[in-house]
């Protein structure tokens, strides 16, 4: 008997069957407190303004049963879902109407997670549902659903199969899950069978620089000083419009209608932009209150950036079955922090440093890395068998914990400046790319690459549909002849209407932005990052 005893004590002491719905309230307390239970950064991320929509009547969320937020740990998704959650609170939606379920805030709800998953459901539709006689439907949010995904242990339901059940049950229902990477969604999706136009997927990435200055300025948000790059996505002075009409003036008249906005503020938002070089889209969105200065920062706020996209590396790629040696996923990223895309590095180098074939670098290691929006290779424009590629880690304060440790040297080295700057840039041209493609239904993962021609090198290139925007950058004002002839030999290779060059606040010219060759067009840095 005593043995009987003993057994049945031991199985309730390892039964972690109800460890989720134990913790419920504790993950929702919006069911008792309303939105004053959220505690959250004083402004949002422009990731917040594409999900919430909060001036148009609907939201991307409600606009299909399913929907996905993905982006590495630690670049603010659950940030995300909680400002969602307190808009609409706010916006006069029941509290009761969101279900929170966090699988990474405790290992024991992974444990058995699909019946863990349906009972929180239950409790939550018979508990806490029936309190409000709203008819709006419920919203189910479920964040790290890669954490449960349990493709090793046919006895355990993953998240996919109990979504699908979930949403069959109730099509009025609409659920939001977040992942480190997208691939992580399509594969447990594409297990079920759910069908892949049912869904739609936005990635989260680090703080923009628009964010950044508007947090630090949150006066230039409002009234007149906002500056809006939606005009320059769709319309009549759009730059997809002057791409089809071949004429740029209309598109020339909106930029300069832009920098009037904002032109008494110049010299403050230009002072900005070695801060943001220097810190990235991370660490100053984490810290409590805004950081006006990268001077505020120390070497432990950089470690702790490195050790976090350290941890998610090893947390996160075991999940892609063609990684085999991790840490080389490390290597890499240091090795992009030193060269920071200023030369592309020959694969062949790679190869023989790394120990690996072509294939493992290309499709592997840099497909990885992408899927996580950590580093993005890139290669030439118009090159079928490119035999060298450029790195380009996707945030500047990764760069500088990588290749640094602190600030310091970014603030004092204006070329260090220069060299970020061009990261920066490839950046915001990956989201000014998206952005634009995206508004005119260009189905189509963005890419940008670069190209080299018989005047010097174009920096960036992307296409809108199939016509190629050539973008250069001549921050230093050495730079500024050799990134004008390369656009405009660019533009008259493959005929297109259009380039841009950006330039840097030691570059003066006549206006700030003009056609200064056929097609080219020249506007500030700070601006292009601004309207990204």
């Amino acid at each position: 008997m005593g043995f009987l005893i003993q057994d049945r004590e031991f199985h309730m002491a390892l039964d972690a069957g109800d460890s989720l719905i134990r913790s419920l309230h504790e993950h929702n307390p919006w069911w008792d407190e309303g939105a004053a239970a959220f505690s959250l950064p004083d402004r949002h991320k422009s990731d917040f303004y594409h999900l919430a929509r909060p001036d148009e009547s609907g939201n991307r969320v409600e606009g299909q049963q399913l929907f996905a937020l993905v982006g590495r740990s630690g670049v603010g998704k659950t940030t995300l879902l909680h400002a969602f959650i307190k808009h609409r609170i706010e916006a006069g939606d029941s509290p009761e109407r969101f279900l929170y379920l966090p699988f990474d805030a405790d290992p024991l709800y992974q444990l058995d997670s699909d019946d863990q998953l349906r009972q929180a459901i239950r409790y939550y539709e018979t508990r806490i549902l029936g309190r409000t006689d709203s008819d709006r439907p419920e919203i189910v949010l479920l964040d790290d659903v890669h954490r449960i995904e349990h493709p090793n242990k046919p006895a355990v339901d993953g998240w996919g199969t109990v979504v699908s059940e979930l949403l069959a049950d109730n099509q009025d229902r609409h659920v939001v899950v977040t992942a480190s990477a997208g691939l992580q969604v399509e594969r447990e999706l594409d297990r079920v069978g759910f069908d892949d136009g049912a869904y739609d997927t936005q990635p989260v990435l680090p703080e923009k620089f628009r964010d950044y200055v508007f947090a630090v300025y949150p006066e230039l948000e409002t009234g007149e000083t906002r500056v809006s790059p939606s005009s320059l996505r769709t319309g009549e002075r759009s730059l997809p419009t002057a791409m089809d009409t071949g004429d740029i003036d209309p598109l020339i008249d909106e930029l300069e209608s832009k920098y009037e906005q904002v032109a008494a503020d110049a010299r403050r938002i230009q002072s900005q932009v070695v801060e943001y070089l220097a810190m990235g889209g991370v660490i100053s969105y984490e810290r409590d209150g805004v950081v006006e200065s990268a001077r505020d920062l120390t070497a432990d706020d950089y470690a702790r950036l490195r050790d976090d996209v350290r941890n998610a590396l090893y947390q996160e790629v075991p999940d892609f079955e063609s990684i085999k040696t991790i840490a080389d996923l490390e290597r890499l990223c240091a090795l992009a922090a030193r060269n920071r895309g200023v030369e592309p590095i020959r694969y062949q180098e790679l190869v023989d440093l790394f120990d690996v074939d072509r294939r493992t670098i290309a499709d592997s290691y840099l497909s990885a890395l992408a899927e996580l929006y950590v580093l993005t290779g890139v290669t030439e424009y118009d090159n079928s068998r490119p035999r060298s590629v450029r790195l380009f880690l996707r945030d500047t304060g990764l760069v500088t914990a990588l290749a640094d440790g602190d600030p310091s040297t970014v603030r004092n080295d204006f070329d260090r400046e220069a060299e970020l700057a061009r990261v920066a840039a490839f950046d915001h041209t990956m989201r000014f790319a998206y952005g634009i493609n995206a508004q005119q239904g260009n189905d189509v993962d963005p890419t940008v690459q670069y190209w080299r021609g018989r005047n010097g090198e174009v920096d960036f290139v992307f296409e809108i549909g199939d016509t190629p925007v050539p973008v250069g950058l001549a921050y230093r004002p050495r730079e500024r002849d050799d990134a004008l002839a390369a656009g405009e030999e660019f533009t008259g290779a493959y005929d297109a209407p259009i380039g841009f060059v950006l330039t840097g606040d030691t570059i003066r010219g006549s206006e700030p932005i003009s056609e200064v060759r056929d097609g080219i067009v020249e506007l500030p840095y700070w601006l292009y990052l601004l309207l990204c």
